[in-house]
């Protein structure tokens, strides 16, 4: 998959980063009456971009090969590497946090998590129907 292709099936994605940015900076005031800090979801939802990108970079090299079994070990190998590295940022902000952490914060990273798996499967979906 060339550079083009690839930069155009990441656009849905950089879409969902805008827009939960935007929405984050709309409510910025009210979010703290709820217990939960925007820069905690800033934060995740950088992550989860950068993580999303990577997947499909995995994705998209495992698919141009003829092996069928590099697909999978390309969709496992994102799967991991998205656990480790989300539950390791998850512990340090807890531990770091204190007192102060905002638990709250923490279960929006995980509904964001799923909107980005959920627009992730889709375009993983399409590459696998371009390749065929």
């Amino acid at each position: 998959m060339n550079y083009k292709t690839f930069s155009k099936n990441i656009i849905p994605l950089f879409f969902l980063f805008v827009l939960v940015n935007a929405i984050i900076l709309w409510f910025q005031n009210d979010l703290p009456k709820i217990n939960i800090d925007s820069m905690v979801v800033y934060a995740a939802n950088v992550l989860l971009f950068t993580l999303s990108v990577l997947s499909l970079m995995m994705h998209s090299k495992a698919v141009d090969k003829k092996n069928p079994n590099a697909a999978i070990r390309g969709v496992m190998g994102a799967t991991v590497l998205k656990l480790f590295v989300l539950g390791t940022a998850a512990l340090i902000y807890l531990t770091l946090a204190g007192t102060h952490r905002s638990v709250n914060a923490i279960f929006v990273g995980m509904v964001l998590y799923v909107f980005y798996t959920f627009v992730e499967v889709r375009i993983a979906t399409k590459i696998n129907q371009d390749n065929q």
